[in-house]
């Protein structure tokens, strides 16, 4: 598998888009006086962990827990590629009031952290190491974890982008009247992962459609053809 990634995004937000909108003199009197926030965004890949500590019958009933479906009449587990796509959103907020006129809540600075958490492969306790099957079996589930890399690795950009975008488009919170801070936080909260669950999703629906490609009738004749003669 090539090498695993981490990476880090700083960014500091221009407030056009909200500027263009204001229409309250609270609003206008916020943006005046406006704090730009700085957003950082971890994007990373866990270190892939391996364990051969569960036999066929095991691996079966995970694959069937974690992925549904069934197994095929005649074939057995012999492993499996686990992983968990979290993401986590964590923000600072700033409450300014001006007189009677305005009260004004920005967020200083918004982390969002998304990645692929426990990346595991498994391999059946039951295959003897460096056997056939076992080599087979091994770089089967690596292909599943590198296809795992490569799609979340694909979505950077519009990861970046959505959630810039939203940052940018709730960067303020203003009333002519005081703001309940705890309000501010659970309604930005809610924003800024309603614009990033369906890009969370579109990731899941990719890597299950490829995934199936290598799960395919086809390419498990042709892993078991690959041992025939050679003993397990």
């Amino acid at each position: 598998m090539k090498k695993l990634f981490d990476v880090l995004i700083f960014a500091n937000l221009f407030l056009g888009a909200f500027c263009a909108e204001a229409k309250t003199s609270a609003e206008k009197l916020c943006l005046q006086n406006s704090l730009k926030p700085e957003v950082i965004i971890e994007v990373s890949y866990g270190e892939l962990k391996y364990d051969f500590s569960k036999n066929n019958r095991t691996l079966t009933r995970m694959h069937l827990r974690n992925y549904g479906g069934t197994v095929l009449p005649g074939r057995q587990v012999h492993g499996l590629a686990s992983y968990d796509l979290a993401t986590e959103i964590t923000f600072q907020l700033q409450k300014n009031s001006f007189s009677n006129k305005a009260t004004c809540v920005y967020p200083l600075y918004v982390t969002l952290k998304v990645g692929v958490q426990n990346p595991t492969i498994y391999i059946s306790k039951n295959l003897k190491k460096g056997s056939c099957s076992y080599e087979v079996a091994l770089r089967h589930e690596q292909t599943h974890q590198q296809i795992n890399a490569e799609i979340f690795e694909a979505f950077f950009p519009k990861i970046e982008q959505t959630f810039l975008n939203v940052v940018s488009k709730y960067a303020l919170v203003s009333s002519s009247s005081d703001i309940s801070m705890t309000q501010v936080q659970k309604n930005l909260q809610a924003k800024y992962l309603e614009a990033l669950n369906p890009v969370i999703e579109e990731i899941k629906s990719t890597i299950k459609e490829e995934q199936s490609k290598l799960d395919s009738i086809e390419n498990y004749n042709y892993e078991e053809s690959i041992c025939k003669g050679k003993g397990v």
